[in-house]
């Protein structure tokens, strides 16, 4: 399936599958309720997956895969192993589709997780990129879909997402755009918000848009803003999603990455995500 056919699935939870903090199940069942719950695992935990979340699947509840295993950003071959374990548990879990940021994920047998490597923002970069992002796609039970990565120094020859832009258009893959990240790379790089190619940017193949919380950070004169998914969203995140929501006419999904967070904050997001996609119109066909 390519991801312009994928199903629009409205506002969705990103949440451990464990229910702890936040309890997602709370948002199964209310008057408040979530459109599909997204969760990260690593390529071994089918099991773990299959203990918290059997009964979802059973339903055929909609999820989304985020993997984190994957060097989605370097030609290198990834494991059969470890492909056969992402991909078994999209295909378990009935993923509508999986994303995970471009980035290097791992070095040496060593999981980076918060301390992934983004890519150099380069034409060679790309080229190594559009290779992987193919090779995965090509054993995937569902669309892969890339996201933007957390970023807190560049080396560039080009903007984030004029780079995003390349390889999805050469890949021909869908994207999923963090708000959060992207504000926060314009920070790491000394733009200001607004300071953004977005006339040329693909807002077309963008098919999820994930919101979380940005933590402020000040040490005498530097600044920094980190990607906090325990945080409260960002005002700037909501202001550039109602700004560009319009251009997103592929959009299927709105995620708000909320683990570690209060159920009472996850409440409030998801009652203010809610109101914006009515007000602006958005994924008009959605369950």
């Amino acid at each position: 399936m390519h991801f312009s056919e994928l199903p629009v699935l409205g506002v969705g939870l990103a949440a451990d599958v464990s229910g702890i903090r936040p309890n997602y199940r709370r948002f199964l069942e209310s008057a408040d309720t979530i459109d599909y719950l997204s969760f990260g695992a690593h390529y071994v935990q089918r099991d773990r997956i299959r203990h918290y979340i059997a009964d979802l699947i059973e339903e055929q509840f909609p999820v989304v895969f985020h993997p984190i295993n994957f060097n989605v950003a370097v030609r290198d071959t990834e494991a059969d192993q470890l492909i056969n374990g992402i991909a078994g548990i999209a295909a378990y879990t009935r993923a509508v589709w999986t994303g995970q940021d471009v980035a290097l994920w791992g070095f040496n047998n060593q999981y980076l997780g918060s301390f992934l490597v983004p890519p150099v923002f380069d034409e060679e970069s790309v080229a190594e990129a559009v290779h992987k992002v193919r090779a995965i796609s090509s054993r995937m039970p569902c669309p892969f879909l890339i996201e933007n990565p957390p970023v807190n120094f560049s080396l560039e020859r080009m903007h984030m997402l004029d780079y995003m832009a390349r390889v999805s258009l050469e890949a021909d893959c869908g994207m999923v755009l963090d708000i959060g990240h992207l504000i926060g790379y314009q920070q790491a790089t000394g733009r200001q918000p607004e300071d953004m190619p977005l006339h040329r940017f693909p807002f077309d193949r963008v098919v999820e848009v994930h919101l979380a919380g940005l933590q402020i950070s000040k040490v005498g004169v530097d600044t920094n803003f980190i990607d906090q998914h325990s945080m409260p969203v960002h005002e700037l995140c909501w202001e550039f999603l109602i700004q560009n929501a319009h251009r997103m006419t592929c959009l299927k999904g709105l995620t708000l990455e909320q683990e570690f967070c209060e159920d009472e904050l996850v409440l409030d997001h998801l009652r203010r995500a809610r109101s914006v996609v009515k007000d602006l119109g958005l994924m008009q066909n959605a369950n």
